[in-house]
C-alpha cells in the first residue's frame, strides 16, 4: 500500500488553505464581512495544521509501524489531539495579533476555536483509518487474485507438461514398435482386432493431445480410454494380462483429471506385468466416500520403491497435476493389499458445469 509523506501531508493542507484563501477573497469581495472573518480565521488554522501534521505525521507513522490496523490509528487519533490544542492555540494567537475578530479575547476565540479544531481532528483520523482499512483489505484482495491466478497458471503449466509427458511415454520407440508389430501380425490372423487396435491407438493418442484443453473429464470418458490403453497392451501380452474395472454408480458421474486413471494402469503394467513371465491381474476402481472420489488400481505385482518414481514422469506428474488444481485437497497414496500393490488418487467429489 502506498504510504502517505510528509509531502503528501502537505499538499492536502496546501489544498486546504487555499481553498480557505479563496473563499475569503470571495466573500471579502462580495461584502460578507461576517463570513469573511470566519474563512480566515480557518484559513489561519488550516495553516498551522497543515505546518504540524506535516512535520509529525512522518515520525508518528513509523512510530506506530507494525502495530494492528485499529491500534495504529487509534494512536496516530490520540497523538492529533494534543496537536490540535497546539495548533488551536497558535490559530488563536495569529488571529488575535492580526486582529481577525477585535471583539473577541483570546481565551474566548480558543475555547471556541479548540472544540470545533478536536472535532475535526476526530473526523479526519477516523476517515484515514477507514480508508487505510479499506487500502488493506483492497491489498489483501488484489494479493489473493494475483495468487489464484498463479496458481491457475501453474496448474496449466502442469497439465501442458503431462500431456507431453503421456505423448513421449505413448510414442516411445518400443511402444509404438511393439503396437505396430502386433497389428501388423493381425492383420493376418485377425483382420477386425487389427482395425480395432488401430482405432483404439488413435483414440488414445487424439485423446493426450486433448488433454490440456480439459481441466477435467466425465469419468466414463477417462475409463473408456483406459479400456483402450488396455487392450492395446493386451496385444503385446496376450493372457499375460487380465484386468477388470469395477465402477460404483455414485460415481459415474463425476468428473476427473484427463489420463489420471491411465496413469496408474500405466504405472502398474510397468511394475507387474512387464517384468513377470507369466502376467498378472489388475484392477481398476472408483468409488466415492462422502465428498470425495477415490480411483485405485490394484495389481498382484511385488510392488516398487518410492525412488521407481522419476521425477517429471507418470505417478510423480501426476501428484505434481494434483496439487496444482486441488491443493490439499487432492493426495495420491500408495499401499499394499490383498498382496497386491494399491494406488489411490483422492480428490474431491465434482461434476461438469
Amino acid at each position: 500500500m502506498r504510504r502517505l509523506t510528509s509531502t503528501h501531508w502537505f499538499r492536502v493542507g496546501l489544498a486546504s488553505v487555499s481553498a480557505a484563501g479563496i473563499l475569503t477573497a470571495l466573500f471579502a469581495l462580495a461584502g460578507h464581512s461576517e463570513i469573511s472573518v470566519t474563512l480566515q480565521s480557518a484559513l489561519v488554522h488550516a495553516a498551522g495544521m497543515t505546518v504540524l501534521v506535516s512535520l509529525t505525521m512522518p515520525w508518528l507513522r513509523r512510530c506506530v509501524e507494525g502495530q494492528p490496523a485499529p491500534l495504529g490509528w487509534g494512536l496516530k487519533i490520540a497523538a492529533l489531539l494534543p496537536l490540535a490544542v497546539v495548533g488551536t492555540v497558535l490559530a488563536c494567537g495569529v488571529i488575535t495579533l492580526l486582529g481577525f475578530r477585535p471583539r473577541e479575547p483570546f481565551w474566548t476565540c480558543f475555547g471556541h476555536d479548540l472544540s470545533i479544531c478536536v472535532l475535526i481532528t476526530l473526523t479526519l483520523g477516523i476517515s484515514m483509518g477507514l480508508y487505510d482499512a479499506q487500502r488493506r483489505r483492497l491489498d489483501a484482495v488484489t494479493a489473493a487474485l494475483r495468487e489464484r491466478e498463479l496458481e491457475h497458471e501453474r496448474a496449466r503449466k502442469m497439465a501442458l507438461e503431462a500431456r507431453l509427458a503421456s505423448l513421449e511415454a505413448r510414442l516411445q520407440p518400443h511402444f509404438m514398435f511393439n503396437t505396430l508389430n502386433a497389428i501388423s501380425a493381425l492383420i493376418q490372423d485377425n483382420p477386425e482386432e487389427a482395425e480395432r487396435t488401430i482405432e483404439r491407438l488413435a483414440a488414445l493418442l487424439r485423446f493426450a493431445l486433448d488433454a490440456t484443453e480439459r481441466g477435467l473429464v466425465p469419468l466414463d470418458h477417462e475409463l473408456k480410454i483406459v479400456t483402450d490403453y488396455v487392450e492395446i497392451e493386451r496385444t503385446r501380452f496376450g493372457e499375460r494380462l487380465t484386468y477388470a474395472i469395477d465402477v460404483d454408480p455414485e460415481a459415474a458421474g463425476c468428473a476427473v483429471p484427463p489420463l489420471a486413471i491411465q496413469t496408474l494402469v500405466e504405472n502398474a503394467i510397468k511394475h507387474a506385468i512387464t517384468p513377470r513371465l507369466d502376467g498378472g491381474r489388475l484392477r481398476v476402481e472408483a468409488t466415492v466416500r462422502g465428498d470425495q472420489v477415490r480411483l485405485s488400481v490394484w495389481d498382484d505385482g511385488p510392488g516398487f520403491r518410492p525412488d521407481a518414481i522419476r521425477a517429471g514422469h507418470g505417478l510423480d506428474n501426476l501428484r505434481g497435476r494434483l496439487a496444482a488444481r486441488f491443493g490439499a485437497d487432492a493426495s495420491l497414496e500408495i499401499g499394499r493389499r490383498d498382496g497386491g500393490t494399491l494406488v489411490t488418487v483422492a480428490l474431491p467429489r465434482a461434476g461438469l458445469s
